[in-house]
């Protein structure tokens, strides 16, 4: 990957009987206190569904789109709307719960509608969201990532959930850490290394290891930026 960073996205949500959500972002925020603070690692957000208002006319609302810091993405969310951020050369937020089938087609599609409005996107990065289940026993990760998919998906669809939780865990991140490092980095491959990633940890139930990884993670970015010359 010539240009590989990474940032963290924590999802907002918690079942019944467990901890406030105001309380998880807290114990979130405390995870990241223990890595330097001048690192890659962007700072927490809240992730939520907006509009970005283009006026075509005046009732068109853009896409959805997601604040990172300053800067500006559009949520991915359909052939429309990746057209739409190409015709401004807009970067893209892919999401977490898509299969990476359904990834690559936005973004080819995206490539597309960006010829044809004569839009250079040389410059253009995207960012991918992944959750993360580090563990050295590959079935134990699998299971903690989709009880975490179901806890996700009895609180925020209940009733109209219609993807397989099986095939978003496979386009999402698990096993050994160096497994998990080759899966990034492959990906990164299959979208010509135009994305950077936002990488979720909460899955993982053993607090002291997620902390560790997330360290290993960072200064293992942060010296392949450095000896790449990319900070």
């Amino acid at each position: 990957m010539n240009k590989w960073n990474y940032g963290i996205f924590f999802v907002n949500f918690y079942s019944k009987g467990e901890q406030e959500s105001s309380k998880m972002m807290n114990n979130a925020l405390e995870t990241l206190r223990i890595i330097d603070e001048d690192t890659s690692i962007y700072d927490v957000v809240n992730i939520n569904d907006h509009y970005l208002v283009k006026k075509d006319s005046e009732d068109n609302k853009l896409a959805p789109f997601i604040a990172l810091g300053s800067k500006l993405y559009v949520l991915a969310t359909s052939e429309n709307t990746v057209d739409s951020a190409a015709k401004y050369a807009l970067p893209l937020v892919f999401k977490w719960d898509d299969t990476n089938e359904e990834r690559l087609k936005l973004l080819s599609s995206y490539n597309t509608s960006a010829s044809k409005y004569n839009q250079n996107i040389d410059s253009v990065r995207h960012q991918l969201m992944l959750h993360v289940n580090v563990n050295e026993a590959d079935t134990v990760a699998k299971e903690e990532l989709k009880s975490y998919f179901e806890n996700y998906v009895a609180c925020t669809q209940p009733s109209n959930f219609n993807g397989s939780i099986d095939s978003i865990i496979q386009s999402n991140v698990t096993g050994c850490y160096n497994d998990c490092l080759s899966y990034v980095a492959n990906l990164a491959g299959k979208f010509n290394n135009t994305v950077d990633f936002l990488l979720c940890f909460e899955s993982m139930q053993d607090k002291n290891k997620k902390k560790s990884v997330m360290i290993e993670l960072n200064n293992q970015v942060i010296k392949f930026r450095q000896d790449n010359n990319l900070i």
